[in-house]
């Protein structure tokens, strides 16, 4: 044995501070280790919050697509609402301009029905159907009302002698004289050819009276403009009141007589019917 080289047991005995580079270095790479695990472990944390990343991304990418899409839809959709609205606008304006014209269609319709042509007085079915509406007031004896009947004097000598279109003309003119002459509630109608009718409302028969003779004097000094020069004319009139005990046809009819009777008297004057029954005044 070496006298230089210390024996083995020596060697064993020395201090543990003798490898404490060893022991360094041990523990760092130890912990160099568990950085790695803990880095892997991050790593695989950050790949699978990327991947939570991109899939949200793509999420929000196709709702995004899907909310254009969907606005695209409404707004094609309010465009054809906003169409279809206009469209129906010009429907409803179409359809009230063609209720508005039917409505003055009926009216004329109505007011040809209902009014004479030529003179512009009620026709003859309007002027009855108006004094039904009055005699059925008068049932109660509350609104005295009467009727008037009326016939131009030789009227077809007027036709014969200047013509139709002479006689249209005395027509008219009479009508105006009448309305001239009445009051704005009466009524005037033409019955047919040369004889009108009157009604004369809220009148007893010496008041009903009293308006026809101011007519028939109107119309005896009113003559009528025609080519050749005035043309006297005159009327004859028979007069009827609506009475409780008699129906509005009875009570025409007695006006009639009553206008029949103001012919046979030599014409241009008044006759009023006598109560139902009795003689002609």
């Amino acid at each position: 044995m070496s006298p230089h080289r210390a024996p083995a047991h020596d060697l064993l005995s020395e201090p543990a501070d003798a490898f404490s580079l060893f022991d360094t270095e041990e523990a760092v790479l130890g912990r160099s280790e568990v950085m790695l695990a803990r880095l892997a472990e991050v790593g695989d944390g950050v790949r699978e919050l990327a991947g939570a990343y991109r899939r949200s991304y793509h999420e929000q990418r196709r709702l995004v697509r899907l909310s254009d899409r969907m606005q695209l839809d409404l707004h094609r959709a309010n465009q054809r609402m906003a169409e279809q609205q206009r469209a129906l606008r010009h429907l409803n304006d179409a359809l009230s301009a063609e209720i508005e014209h039917r409505a003055r269609l009926e009216a004329e319709l109505r007011r040809l029905a209902d009014t004479d042509h030529l003179t512009d007085a009620l026709s003859r079915r309007r002027f009855l159907q108006i004094c039904e509406e009055v005699w059925a007031r008068t049932q109660s004896g509350d609104t005295p009302s009467s009727v008037l009947m009326l016939d131009l004097d030789r009227f077809k000598l007027i036709n014969d002698r200047y013509g139709h279109s002479a006689g249209d003309t005395v027509l008219k003119a009479f009508v105006e004289t009448c309305r001239d002459s009445l009051r704005a509630v009466d009524v005037i109608g033409r019955m047919g050819g040369e004889e009108f009718a009157i009604l004369v409302t809220g009148t007893v028969m010496a008041e009903a009276q009293v308006i026809a003779e101011a007519l028939r004097r109107a119309v005896a000094q009113r003559p009528v403009r025609l080519e050749h020069g005035p043309l006297p004319i005159s009327v004859s009139i028979g007069l009827a009141a609506f009475g409780p005990s008699e129906s509005m046809s009875a009570t025409l009819r007695r006006a009639d007589a009553a206008l029949y009777a103001a012919k046979h008297a030599g014409r241009d004057c008044v006759r009023c019917a006598a109560e139902p029954g009795a003689s002609l005044i």
